[in-house]
Protein backbone atom coordinates (compact mmCIF):
# COMPACT_ATOMS: atom_id res chain seq x y z
CA UNK A 1 0.00 0.00 0.00
CA UNK A 2 1.02 3.62 -0.31
CA UNK A 3 3.08 4.89 2.62
CA UNK A 4 1.33 8.28 2.85
CA UNK A 5 -2.08 6.58 3.06
CA UNK A 6 -0.76 4.12 5.64
CA UNK A 7 0.32 7.01 7.86
CA UNK A 8 -3.12 8.64 7.67
CA UNK A 9 -4.82 5.31 8.35
CA UNK A 10 -2.79 4.32 11.40
CA UNK A 11 -3.22 7.86 12.72
CA UNK A 12 -6.99 7.60 12.35
CA UNK A 13 -7.08 4.17 14.00
CA UNK A 14 -5.06 5.47 16.96
CA UNK A 15 -6.98 8.75 17.25
CA UNK A 16 -9.96 7.41 19.18
CA UNK A 17 -12.27 9.20 16.72
CA UNK A 18 -13.74 5.94 15.38
CA UNK A 19 -15.63 3.41 17.47
CA UNK A 20 -14.75 -0.15 16.51
CA UNK A 21 -17.36 -2.54 15.16
CA UNK A 22 -17.37 -5.92 13.47
CA UNK A 23 -19.07 -7.68 10.58
CA UNK A 24 -19.40 -4.73 8.18
CA UNK A 25 -17.38 -1.73 7.08
CA UNK A 26 -19.71 0.59 9.01
CA UNK A 27 -22.76 -0.13 11.10
CA UNK A 28 -24.92 1.72 13.60
CA UNK A 29 -25.39 0.56 17.18
CA UNK A 30 -28.59 0.78 19.24
CA UNK A 31 -27.83 4.43 20.06
CA UNK A 32 -27.50 5.24 16.35
CA UNK A 33 -23.74 5.75 16.66
CA UNK A 34 -21.49 4.56 13.83
CA UNK A 35 -19.07 1.70 14.43
CA UNK A 36 -16.36 0.85 11.91
CA UNK A 37 -14.25 -2.08 10.88
CA UNK A 38 -10.62 -1.01 10.38
CA UNK A 39 -11.29 -1.13 6.62
CA UNK A 40 -14.35 1.09 7.06
CA UNK A 41 -12.06 3.71 8.58
CA UNK A 42 -10.00 3.58 5.37
CA UNK A 43 -13.21 4.14 3.36
CA UNK A 44 -13.97 7.20 5.49
CA UNK A 45 -10.45 8.55 4.87
CA UNK A 46 -10.92 8.05 1.13
CA UNK A 47 -14.14 10.08 1.18
CA UNK A 48 -12.53 12.82 3.29
CA UNK A 49 -9.64 13.06 0.83
CA UNK A 50 -11.97 13.16 -2.18
CA UNK A 51 -14.09 15.93 -0.60
CA UNK A 52 -10.96 17.91 0.24
CA UNK A 53 -9.80 17.67 -3.38
CA UNK A 54 -13.33 18.32 -4.73
CA UNK A 55 -13.45 14.89 -6.37
CA UNK A 56 -16.15 12.25 -6.47
CA UNK A 57 -16.63 10.33 -3.22
CA UNK A 58 -17.78 6.74 -3.03
CA UNK A 59 -21.49 6.60 -2.28
CA UNK A 60 -22.58 5.58 1.20
CA UNK A 61 -25.98 3.95 1.26
CA UNK A 62 -27.48 3.16 4.64
CA UNK A 63 -29.65 0.08 4.99
CA UNK A 64 -31.98 -0.56 7.89
CA UNK A 65 -30.99 -3.96 9.19
CA UNK A 66 -32.47 -3.95 12.68
CA UNK A 67 -31.15 -6.84 14.70
CA UNK A 68 -29.86 -7.55 18.16
CA UNK A 69 -26.45 -5.99 17.43
CA UNK A 70 -27.08 -3.33 14.81
CA UNK A 71 -29.62 -0.80 13.64
CA UNK A 72 -28.31 -0.52 10.13
CA UNK A 73 -25.16 -0.68 8.07
CA UNK A 74 -23.53 1.26 5.27
CA UNK A 75 -22.48 0.11 1.85
CA UNK A 76 -19.53 2.00 0.42
CA UNK A 77 -19.76 1.93 -3.37
CA UNK A 78 -21.92 -1.18 -3.12
CA UNK A 79 -19.71 -3.07 -0.64
CA UNK A 80 -20.47 -3.61 3.03
CA UNK A 81 -17.72 -6.06 3.96
CA UNK A 82 -14.70 -5.49 1.72
CA UNK A 83 -12.77 -2.58 0.30
CA UNK A 84 -14.30 -1.17 -2.89
CA UNK A 85 -12.02 -0.98 -5.93
CA UNK A 86 -11.88 2.82 -5.78
CA UNK A 87 -10.47 2.69 -2.22
CA UNK A 88 -8.02 -0.07 -3.14
CA UNK A 89 -6.77 1.93 -6.13
CA UNK A 90 -6.37 5.10 -4.02
CA UNK A 91 -4.70 3.40 -1.06
CA UNK A 92 -2.69 0.77 -2.89
CA UNK A 93 -4.17 -2.03 -0.74
CA UNK A 94 -3.99 -5.10 -2.96
CA UNK A 95 -7.23 -6.90 -2.04
CA UNK A 96 -10.62 -6.47 -0.41
CA UNK A 97 -9.75 -7.86 3.05
CA UNK A 98 -6.23 -6.53 3.67
CA UNK A 99 -4.14 -9.70 3.37
CA UNK A 100 -0.64 -9.77 4.80
CA UNK A 101 1.80 -12.47 5.88
CA UNK A 102 3.04 -12.47 9.47
CA UNK A 103 3.57 -15.71 11.39
CA UNK A 104 2.90 -14.02 14.75
CA UNK A 105 -0.88 -13.80 14.23
CA UNK A 106 -3.49 -16.52 13.75
CA UNK A 107 -5.09 -14.40 11.01
CA UNK A 108 -3.51 -13.35 7.75
CA UNK A 109 -5.84 -10.45 6.97
CA UNK A 110 -7.11 -7.30 8.64
CA UNK A 111 -10.79 -8.28 8.52
CA UNK A 112 -10.19 -11.41 10.62
CA UNK A 113 -8.03 -9.46 13.08
CA UNK A 114 -10.71 -6.80 13.46
CA UNK A 115 -13.59 -9.25 13.78
CA UNK A 116 -11.73 -11.47 16.25
CA UNK A 117 -11.43 -8.59 18.71
CA UNK A 118 -8.03 -7.03 18.06
CA UNK A 119 -8.20 -3.36 19.05
CA UNK A 120 -7.65 -0.55 16.53
CA UNK A 121 -4.34 0.39 18.17
CA UNK A 122 -3.06 -3.18 17.73
CA UNK A 123 -4.28 -3.25 14.13
CA UNK A 124 -2.56 0.10 13.52
CA UNK A 125 0.71 -1.43 14.74
CA UNK A 126 0.21 -4.39 12.39
CA UNK A 127 -0.53 -2.11 9.44
CA UNK A 128 2.53 0.00 10.23
CA UNK A 129 4.72 -3.09 10.35
CA UNK A 130 3.24 -4.78 7.26
CA UNK A 131 2.18 -1.86 5.03
CA UNK A 132 4.40 -2.94 2.16
CA UNK A 133 2.69 -6.37 2.12
CA UNK A 134 -0.86 -5.04 2.16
Amino acid sequence: MKKNVMKKWVGALRSGKYKQGTGTLKQYNRKGEPEHCCLGVLCELYNQEMRKNKKKTIPEKIYDNSSDFSFGYTRFDGSCDGLPKSVRDWSGVKDTIGRFKDAKFNADNLVDLNDSGRKFKTIANIIEKNWEKL
